[in-house]
């Protein structure tokens, strides 16, 4: 029994050891490291190295230079990432494993999986996006497994490659990837959808639509307000306008109107901004953020009600007693 203790701490400290030595780059002191013989018969032993940096508050990837060219698995789930450079994980050729789930990924593309040609599982749950663009695993030739559930996951005829591309290459879905629009295919599992019901003919339905502030402000002749609208990115055809009591809103320096560029956030969302300066009675009324697309026309609007600075107040009242004195 004595004997099979030592033999386990030995166990264990080869196997620190060889973590350490197949690691030295890994800085990032948050993250674990582990290695294992590879367990098949060949006269090279090949050391299978494992990376785990989960819920470290990473920003961003890590650098290829810092993780071992025989690391096999790559979590980097639970973070802050926000952008994926292209060649992220260029060199890692040994990679199978890579989960980058749970982060704040919105934008992906083709190169920012390059030399990934190994790579056989790949978990993208949790991120930003709503959608996924055509032929994104183009270099990961050897993708077997793949889930991309997300809060806005969109069903429609932009992810009908998606479908077909994972029949044709026996890359399985996975159970846990639903849809979450539109309506009527909520909740249904991706994988078991057909082709027919990927469609984009449907109504307009945002997964974000939101215009701040929402409520009837009361401002003074000479205030600043800023109105801010924000759209989910559907499709290139989606774009934000702004009307001002049924009439289009375009910058008037001389009025104190100025419309900013419209701007697109983590490939995802879209905001527009007015900001009026200088406000005048000439700017109450309703103020409203349109969304025009191929699938339909959307609005929210809020109204402005514009006071004098000459309005009458309620005179103050001054109460003075054995507890203070109060305005």
């Amino acid at each position: 029994m004595r004997a099979l203790s030592i033999l386990c701490v030995l166990l264990w400290l080869y196997e620190s050891s060889l973590a350490n030595r197949n690691c030295p780059d890994l800085i990032v002191d948050s993250c674990h490291c582990s290695a294992e013989r590879s367990k098949e018969l060949s006269r090279q032993h090949t050391v299978r190295v494992k990376v785990v940096c989960e819920d470290v508050d990473l920003m961003d990837t890590l650098q290829p230079s810092f993780v071992p060219n025989t690391t096999v698995s790559l979590n980097l789930s639970n973070n802050k990432i926000s952008l994926l450079r292209n060649g992220s994980f260029y060199g890692l050729v040994a990679l199978e494993k890579l989960d980058l789930s749970n982060n704040r990924i919105g934008c992906l593309s083709p190169e920012m999986f390059l030399d990934l040609s190994n790579l056989s599982k790949l978990n993208l749950s949790g991120n930003i996006f709503s959608t996924l663009t055509v032929g994104l695993f183009t270099h990961l030739v050897a993708l077997r497994v793949l889930h991309f559930h997300t809060e806005t996951l969109f069903c429609d005829c932009q992810l009908k490659w998606l479908l077909l591309w994972a029949r044709s290459n026996a890359v399985r879905i996975g159970n846990e990837t639903v849809c979450v629009f539109p309506t009527h295919l909520h909740g249904l599992e991706f994988r078991n959808l057909r082709e027919q019901q990927l469609r984009c003919d449907g109504p307009l339905e945002m997964p974000l639509f939101q215009l701040i502030p929402s409520q009837r402000q009361l401002v003074f002749r000479g205030d600043r307000l800023p109105l801010q609208c924000t759209a989910s990115y559907l499709d290139p055809s989606l774009e934000l306008r702004w009307r001002h009591n049924g009439h289009v809103v375009t910058t008037q320096e001389d009025q104190g109107v100025f419309v900013e560029e419209t701007l697109l956030h983590d490939c995802c969302l879209l905001t527009s901004e007015v900001i009026l300066s200088n406000i005048d009675v000439a700017i109450a009324g309703i103020w409203e953020c349109l969304v025009t697309s191929f699938r339909g026309n959307t609005s929210q609007q809020m109204e402005i009600v514009v006071l004098e600075t000459s309005a009458p107040y309620c005179p103050t009242d001054r109460v003075t007693n054995n507890k203070g004195d109060f305005r």
